[in-house]
C-alpha cells in the first residue's frame, strides 16, 4: 500500500514538473522600454541586441551642469569630447548635440522640429470672444 502510494506521488511531480518546463523559458521583457518602431528597429532585434550595423544615433537626453556636459545617445552617456562609435561629440546646446566624424557632421535633435499648422477657420474669431469677457 505504501509502495502505491509513493509511486502516485512520484508520477504525480513528474507530470507537474514536465508542465511547468514551458513557462521557464520565456524572455524576461523590460516594460519601460520604448516600442521598436519607436527606437528605429531597423539593426535592432527584438532583445535589443544590434544586428549587423549600428542604429543611427538617437539623441535620448542632454546633461548640462557647472559638474558635466554630455549626452544619451542611444542609451549610451557621452561626455563633451567623447567618443561615440567613430564620432566625436564636439558640439552640445540644450536642444541639440553635434557629433564629427571624419566626413561630415551630424546634429542630433532632442525635440523633432515642429512646424507651426495655420489655425482652424474661426480660430481667431472664438478667441477674441473668449478675451473679452471677464
Amino acid at each position: 500500500m505504501a509502495d502505491r502510494l509513493i509511486r502516485v506521488q512520484v508520477l504525480s511531480a513528474a507530470v507537474a514538473l514536465a508542465l511547468c518546463t514551458g513557462s521557464a523559458a520565456q524572455a524576461l521583457v523590460d516594460p519601460t522600454r520604448p516600442p521598436l518602431d519607436l527606437m528605429g528597429s531597423a539593426g535592432v532585434s527584438a532583445t535589443g541586441d544590434a544586428e549587423g550595423a549600428s542604429p543611427r544615433p538617437r539623441l535620448e537626453s542632454i546633461l548640462l551642469s557647472s559638474a558635466r556636459k554630455g549626452a544619451i545617445i542611444n542609451g549610451q552617456y557621452v561626455a563633451l569630447g567623447g567618443a561615440y562609435g567613430k564620432a566625436t561629440l564636439v558640439g552640445i546646446t540644450p536642444t541639440n548635440v553635434t557629433l564629427r566624424t571624419d566626413k561630415k557632421l551630424d546634429v542630433l535633435q532632442l525635440y523633432p522640429s515642429m512646424e507651426k499648422d495655420s489655425a482652424a477657420p474661426g480660430a481667431e474669431e472664438r478667441s477674441e470672444k473668449t478675451a473679452s469677457h471677464p
